[in-house]
């Protein structure tokens, strides 16, 4: 029975509650949000394919090096509108502090879902739900559209711009104080690992008023020299992921992804011998197939130069998928510069990690950077 429960939602009824855990010194409430979003959806030149052998033939084409020919994936634009649910979970200390009315709302990447912040496994060392909510801070964290218990859409349509327009709806609404199990809001910090963090700049590069603060975990905006498009598709080793587990994915369309096996995760988000195997286990055992839309939408820098709150970007100092390995010499810019006008810009290289920081032995250090950071900047 996971601890720590809300026993209150407003017009919602008594929750009935899905994760594996929630801790003890936290009361959690979940919820199913509803939503409609309207945005421009980037729409994709190629052929949907039916099975892994058509998808790694896909993947060897739009991977060769450039001027063979092959065609650009994106072929435009267009308009899309939907209504879905979004499952979510708040969390606020039982014994607050002052800070438990600075939320934290946090966006997940490629790869997991919301128990990336919620670790069932080893909570006092991975569980960054615990630990925000232990230094008094309360959290907001979701499945993404498509991912989780959140509504399914098509993974030839998921995609950035989608999920901008879910985060925009969800911190207007958690702003407002709703889903927020009656705690009032007065300060948001929006975060986000990996893909999550892409969108949550993103959207603050949309909306700079949206937030207090942003707290970007797995990310590199020099997109030049930092990720590497076709080393990162060929590593993944992807696979369709309904045809690799039915029981998890069977409702999903052939548009998502996973990668082929631990190793194909270990690869991309973890760093030797800094892991447990133990951990890998756990983190295969809850992941989430991803997008093609996602995948092939994740790199995004726009200038965030009209947010003027504070903005820390958090990455490994050796992260695979954003650095291609080595973070130092490429990291600080062009964040800073796209974070010119912040009132505060930390660039940190978290050590003896890769991408997936919240896995590694040294993840709460990492989460004593982040809190800090907010304390530090009276949130």
């Amino acid at each position: 029975m996971p601890g720590g429960h809300h026993n209150s939602a407003p017009s919602y009824g008594k929750p009935q509650y899905t994760q594996a855990y929630y801790p003890e010194s936290a009361e959690c409430v979940e919820y199913k949000i509803p939503i409609t979003v309207s945005y421009d959806a980037v729409t994709f030149n190629f052929t949907h394919w039916e099975d892994d052998y058509q998808l790694q033939q896909f993947f060897a084409d739009v991977t060769t090096r450039a001027g063979a020919g092959y065609p650009t994936i994106i072929s435009g634009t267009e308009p899309i509108s939907g209504s879905y649910e979004i499952a979510a979970s708040f969390c606020t200390p039982k014994q607050p502090n002052g800070k438990e009315s600075t939320v934290i709302l946090a966006t997940h990447g490629i790869g997991p879902g919301r128990e990336h912040w919620n670790s069932a496994y080893k909570p006092d060392e991975y569980n960054f739900v615990e630990w925000a909510t232990n230094e008094g801070y309360s959290v907001f964290f979701y499945d993404r559209l498509g991912c989780g218990l959140s509504t399914k859409i098509s993974g030839y349509t998921a995609q950035l711009n989608t999920h901008v327009a879910v985060l925009n709806e969800l911190a207007t609404l958690v702003k407002k104080g709703e889903y927020t199990g009656g705690i009032e809001t007065k300060k948001t910090a929006l975060m986000g690992f990996s893909f999550g963090s892409y969108i949550t700049h993103t959207t603050i590069a949309t909306y700079p008023d949206l937030a207090d603060a942003v707290l970007l975990t797995a990310i590199g905006l020099n997109l030049t020299v930092g990720v590497n498009a076709n080393g990162l598709a060929r590593s993944f080793e992807p696979r369709v992921a309904s045809l690799q587990n039915a029981e998890r994915f069977g409702d999903l369309d052939t548009g998502y992804l996973t990668w082929v096996d631990q190793f194909g995760q270990i690869e991309n988000y973890f760093k030797y011998p800094y892991y447990d195997v133990a951990t890998i286990n756990y983190v295969e055992s809850v992941k989430q197939a991803f997008s093609i839309g996602e995948f092939f939408t994740f790199p995004s820098a726009p200038s965030a130069s009209n947010f003027t709150g504070a903005a820390l970007t958090i990455t490994a100092e050796t992260d695979y998928i954003v650095c291609d390995g080595y973070c130092p010499g490429i990291y600080e810019e062009p964040s800073r510069t796209l974070y010119s006008n912040a009132k505060s810009f930390v660039p940190y290289l978290h050590p003896h990690c890769s991408h997936s920081i919240n896995f590694h032995h040294n993840a709460t250090a990492a989460y004593k950077v982040i809190t800090d950071f907010l304390g530090d900047n009276g949130l």
